[in-house]
């Protein structure tokens, strides 16, 4: 097979990438998606069927937390067309100008706020965008409790700074909105020069000297005349990229792999969201939600001086049953989980090849709470004693019980940061690993190599206070007009 623009991964950019360049060029656009189709799929588009998901809609990764971590955690990676905005709780909130300006700071020239703009409103122009349920007084409790402690609502549709309120959901009722179901959905079948191919995996990039002319699939040999677009994800794009000869020169020929070019960020800087949690057990029983258990949430600013918000709280109805069972939760039936996250973290982490089998997952080290001002610590240890503040304010008087996790006796600076060694989390918001400045152009052009660009988390030179998928969207609208000449 050939095309014009072959765009490997199906996920919340290559659906966006896909539509763009077929709707705004003449070119034939052939996607690849390893997974399966997401239409007419209740368990990937229903809000509510998330936890019917089974194995095969995930990659299956695991990975290491920290030094000196007892445990990996599974660090899911969805499998599937629209990737992991058919895989998440359908959070959606746009970065503060604060996070964009940064990037240009890091050399990122073009990726300004304002130069930003543009594509953040087609993503509005494409997508529902609902706020959370607004019914569960659960939910409410946490932001009459934000309030008793001094802080404002928030619409952070408009705004995102330290605040309470309801978490904007890219939904249409209990159907999700991921790009998938708005930018793929409407044209597939219609759009003649665009091909949606699934469950199709890529092996390696074919190049012709430095230029990237292919890609070996289980369909065989697909080549690509114009360019190739990796939108395959912050972990699988650099494990494609060193599998294909593209990254650190020591590492790929340590695995009998040819150099193609020596990329030494490639897999570097893996910045993700870290979280912990205070569990507390119910004295009632969970009133039951309509689409997603984070409903509402909180936005807090440790530092006087900071540009946006320090801390989220993803506020958790339940407590989930991939993790009831866990010592950590005392097998509480009914319990909720005030989970803070440091919004803007130190620390970074790495992947790196296994194996030069493509079939064997890379390793990934997020190498949590390691920077050397102890600045992710800081922020994670103020908000977790935040969340007990919340926990015992008086609107959580007639809901909240014993805590659970990590309990009373665990008050110490210490204390706490010894349970959050053996308890971190992920939000699932892993970026950065083939950094704009570092590995791409500011044009996403992978450097050193041509027909070859990225348009996805990988290329985040930082990440973003928020959520991350209305940012990866932006990404993708820009990285389409860039390609199609309309920047």
């Amino acid at each position: 097979m050939q095309c014009d623009y072959l765009i490997v991964g199906g996920g919340s950019s290559g659906a966006v990438v896909a539509r763009r360049l077929a709707q705004w060029t003449s070119g034939h656009v052939i996607v690849l998606e390893a997974g399966k189709s997401d239409q007419n799929d209740p368990a990937a588009l229903q809000l509510s069927k998330l936890e019917s998901q089974t194995a095969d809609y995930d990659w299956g990764y695991s990975a290491k937390t920290m030094q000196g971590a007892a445990r990996d955690i599974s660090y899911s990676r969805a499998k599937m067309l629209g990737g992991c905005a058919n895989h998440n709780d359908c959070a959606f909130i746009a970065p503060p100008p604060s996070d964009l300006d940064r990037w240009v700071e890091l050399g990122a020239k073009g990726w300004d706020s304002s130069s930003m703009l543009p594509a953040l409103k087609r993503i509005e122009e494409m997508t529902s965008i609902e706020a959370s349920p607004q019914g569960n007084a659960l939910s409410r409790a946490l932001i009459d409790a934000a309030l008793e402690l001094g802080l404002p609502v928030r619409n952070f549709r408009q705004q995102v700074a330290a605040g309470t309120g309801w978490f904007p959901l890219n939904a249409n009722g209990d159907l999700r909105n991921s790009s998938s179901v708005t930018y793929l959905h409407p044209v597939m079948g219609q759009l003649k020069n665009l091909q949606v191919l699934t469950q199709t995996t890529a092996a390696r990039i074919v190049f012709d000297g430095k230029r990237a002319v292919a890609v070996e699939t289980n369909r065989g040999r697909i080549k690509a005349r114009r360019e190739i677009i990796l939108c395959a994800g912050s972990i699988n794009t650099p494990h494609l990229m060193m599998l294909s000869g593209i990254g650190p020169a020591q590492v790929l020929r340590r695995h009998g792999i040819e150099v193609v070019h020596d990329a030494p960020g490639v897999g570097q800087n893996l910045i993700d969201h870290v979280a912990a949690n205070i569990a507390c057990e119910l004295k009632q029983d969970t009133p039951a939600w309509k689409r997603t258990p984070c409903e509402s949430t909180v936005l807090l600013q440790v530092d006087a001086d900071a540009p946006a918000p320090d801390v989220l709280f993803h506020f958790v109805l339940r407590l989930r049953e991939k993790y009831l069972g866990l010592e950590q939760f005392k097998n509480v039936k009914h319990g909720v989980k005030f989970s803070p996250n440091v919004a803007r973290p130190k620390s970074r982490g790495s992947l790196t090849l296994q194996s030069a089998d493509s079939h064997q997952q890379p390793l990934i080290d997020l190498n949590y709470l390691s920077d050397t001002e102890g600045y992710d610590r800081r922020i994670l240890l103020a908000g977790l004693r935040y969340a007990r503040k919340l926990a015992a304010s008086h609107a959580f008087a007639d809901w909240i019980g014993n805590e659970v996790a990590p309990g009373s006796l665990c008050e110490s600076d210490d204390e706490l940061f010894a349970y959050v060694r053996e308890t971190a989390e992920t939000v699932y918001h892993p970026c950065g690993t083939a950094a704009i400045g570092s590995v791409v152009t500011p044009y996403l052009n992978v450097k050193g190599i041509d027909g070859l660009r990225i348009a996805d988390a990988s290329v985040f030179p930082d990440i973003v206070t928020v959520n991350i998928n209305n940012t990866v969207m932006m990404v993708a609208e820009h990285a389409s007009a860039l390609i199609a000449g309309r920047a």
